[in-house]
């Protein structure tokens, strides 16, 4: 029995000295997590502002020499680590554009929209083509000569009620997925065109004249490409409306008021 209580006795020594080892291990990371975020917080009180990191160049800035501000902008973008990097990179571009419209203005636009994203980035590449003198803008869907000639026979089968050897040409050329794409242009939308396959044949029912010409104006519009006008391209692609930008409210257009070119006291001011 003596023997037992003496290896019992190891054994619970054993165990509590793993548990103390344990602890002091913990107690050790959370030391050296705690220092290592308080030298992160004394970094970051300690770090300087962008504005106050390129205070004199921001001083320096004149608006009878735009590029000056198109320049730092792009220094300011390239080197950006904060949302408010970026913020100052956009006011700089802005003003670029704004001041000297003719001969930056695009330049300008389609900086912001490199450092945008979503609907920002779209109101600003179209707003780079209106400012470029190119007018209204709206990109085309391009589509692969082989898709549109696989779509085009799976409507012609499709007309003259031969639902299978449509349903059979929709899975050449990655004409299924297009079909998709430029559902809107199709009545009932291409899962409906897909049932509609499977229901005709030669002694089933026919496709009604409606449908027919929809097909008809969809395969037009595919093979007019780059050259659609701008409300056929709507009518195929559907969801995407024009975006109005308006030209003569320079401050709406830019996002910064021409009128304060200035930096000054941390901001922008009338006051030179």
């Amino acid at each position: 029995m003596t023997g037992s209580r003496l290896i019992v006795a190891s054994v619970d020594r054993g165990v509590h000295s793993t548990r103390v080892t344990h602890i002091r291990s913990a107690r050790l990371l959370l030391t050296v997590v705690v220092g290592v975020l308080c030298v992160l917080q004394l970094a970051l009180q300690d770090a300087p502002t962008v504005e106050e990191r390129w205070k004199e160049r921001l001083a320096a800035l004149d608006p009878s020499r735009p590029m000056d501000y198109f320049l730092l902008a792009e220094e300011i973008a390239d080197s950006a680590q904060s949302t408010r990097d970026f913020e100052l990179a956009r006011d700089l571009f802005g003003y670029s554009g704004a001041l000297d419209t003719s001969r930056l203005g695009r330049s300008a636009m389609l900086a912001i929209a490199s450092i945008s994203v979503g609907a920002d980035r779209a109101r600003a590449l179209t707003a780079a083509e209106i400012v470029g003198g190119r007018g209204v803008a709206r990109h085309a869907e391009r589509v692969e000569t082989a898709t549109i000639e696989a779509l085009a026979k799976s409507f012609s089968h499709f007309r003259r009620g031969n639902g299978s050897a449509a349903a059979a040409a929709l899975k050449q050329a990655d004409a299924d997925t297009t079909l998709t794409r430029f559902e809107r242009a199709v009545p009932g939308g291409a899962q409906a065109y897909r049932d509609d396959c499977k229901r005709f044949g030669k002694n089933g029912p026919q496709p009604d004249w409606p449908m027919a010409r929809a097909l008809m104006d969809a395969e037009l519009a595919l093979r007019h490409g780059g050259a659609r006008s701008v409300s056929l391209d709507l009518w195929l692609a559907g969801d995407q409306p024009l975006l109005e930008i308006d030209t003569s409210d320079p401050v709406a257009l830019w996002g910064v008021d021409p009128a304060r070119p200035w930096w000054r006291g941390g901001g922008w001011s009338r006051n030179e």
